[in-house]
């Protein structure tokens, strides 16, 4: 009778996963932190306040904009109603959802390798991410940030079961978690309708089997982007970004000003000698931006931001490449892009302080090379999976730009997650390029 020998099991990297999970989601259980910390924030009464409307009532799914209240995408407020509206709660939760976007990552990713030394550089690659505190520590906290990011990392995983499993159970998850994601941050619908155009497009092309799901996922999605403009319609959420971008990056650029004036915008000159250069002094210029929303001198500045503002900086963007793409920002702007560790998050405390020197590994220089490298390797090998770490990039690169230009007020706090998914594209990418690797020295 043959010996069972569990070391070399092919399941062991599965039941490793599992204990990985447990230990992490217990390790962060024991970071401390403080129910207050979220209490000098103003985000957080907003997702509270929503979260104890009804489920039933439509105000909870498209919400009116009040003196008190700024609506906000219904998915948070979701979250913080099913930990009972309790920071303390909400928060123990986010620390656990942090270990379990590890641990369904890890399983998603290691169905698509060969060799399991791939698969455990992969793993601990991600389980030392999720403990970085540039991930983690926004979990001690009463926002959108860590939510957000936990469905990004569970939307891949979600899609990578997809691609592997093919059916329709795995495209009913995906979907809720699509669904989840693109109302977690208003940004979030435009990159999904974008990426999965892109995506049927490709799978199309390369005749990859499964396409109608895909298709239907374009679909669905652009059905999502449309009710998500009409909820933000409702709740005026475009009101503060429109002010923010055009106040922060437009006023100081005569030739960007000039357009505005000739599309109609109003008060232009005085708001640019009152608020040009605005972000020289970046908190006392949020401070004085958030008087000018209240400031009725300027009442019908705001009444063109409400009735025209959203539409006309979309056109703004989309006739004017050099200021979508940031070309005209300078090094120290633009640096926000891969910005980590900001201080709404403090210090490392507990066991991420030995993770923190490790991160960040990898640069965008590094992942450029290995994407390119998985490329080479594809034509080669015709493994759609080589591929999957460049659409990641692509995605990142997307949401970095729609991001940027979405708000111009603290950029650095919207776009915390691109170096986290940096890091990841690197992981992936240099796990695959092992694998393939090793793949073809056994192939000999």
């Amino acid at each position: 009778m043959p010996k069972f020998n569990f070391l070399q099991s092919k399941q062991l990297p599965q039941w490793v996963n599992l204990g990985l999970f447990i230990l992490v989601a217990i390790l962060n259980l024991n970071i401390q932190f403080s129910v207050d910390d979220w209490k000098e924030l103003a985000d957080p009464y907003d997702y509270l306040h929503q979260s104890k409307i009804s489920l039933l009532d439509k105000e909870f799914y498209f919400p009116h904009k009040t003196d008190t209240f700024s609506p906000r995408p219904f998915t948070v407020p979701l979250f913080f109603k099913l930990c009972g509206s309790n920071p303390d709660t909400i928060v123990r939760v986010q620390m656990v959802l942090v270990a379990f976007s590890a641990f369904f990552m890890v399983a998603a990713f290691m169905l698509l390798m060969e060799k399991n030394s791939a698969r455990y550089f992969l793993m601990a690659g991600v389980y030392l991410l999720v403990g970085w505190w540039n991930v983690l520590g926004w979990s001690t906290l009463v926002l959108s940030e860590s939510l957000s990011t936990t469905l990004v990392f569970c939307w891949l995983a979600s899609l990578l079961f997809l691609y592997k499993r093919n059916n329709w159970g795995w495209w009913l998850l995906h979907l809720v978690i699509v669904i989840l994601l693109a109302f977690s941050r208003d940004s979030w619908p435009y990159v999904l309708i974008a990426f999965y155009g892109g995506f049927c497009v490709l799978w199309w092309w390369f005749k990859q089997p499964g396409f109608k799901k895909y298709a239907a996922l374009l679909v669905l999605s652009g059905a999502i982007f449309f009710t998500q403009q009409h909820s933000a319609k409702v709740g005026v959420r475009y009101y503060l970004p429109v002010i923010n971008s055009i106040t922060v990056r437009i006023l100081d650029k005569p030739e960007y000003l000039e357009w505005f004036v000739q599309h109609g915008m109003p008060q232009a000159e005085k708001l640019r000698q009152n608020y040009a250069g605005i972000d020289a002094v970046p908190e006392a210029g949020q401070h004085r931006l958030w008087a000018l929303c209240a400031d009725t001198a300027y009442g019908p500045f705001h009444e063109w931001v409400i009735e025209k503002g959203q539409p006309t900086y979309t056109r703004f963007l989309l006739t004017h490449p050099v200021y979508t793409l940031g070309l005209n920002e300078t090094p120290v702007q633009l640096s926000r892009i891969l910005c980590y560790n900001l201080f709404y998050i403090d210090e490392p405390r507990g066991y991420t302080a030995y993770i923190e020197p490790l991160f960040p590994l990898f640069n965008v220089g590094v992942v450029l090379v290995l994407c390119i490298v998985l490329v080479m390797i594809y034509t080669k090998r015709k493994r759609a999976i080589l591929f999957a770490p460049v659409l990641l990039a692509l995605f990142t690169l997307l949401n970095t730009i729609l991001s940027y230009n979405g708000d111009a007020l603290e950029v650095d706090r919207h776009l915390y997650t691109t170096i986290i998914l940096v890091q990841l594209i690197g992981f992936w990418a240099a796990a695959l390029i092992w694998d393939a690797l090793e793949w073809r020295v056994e192939g000999k």
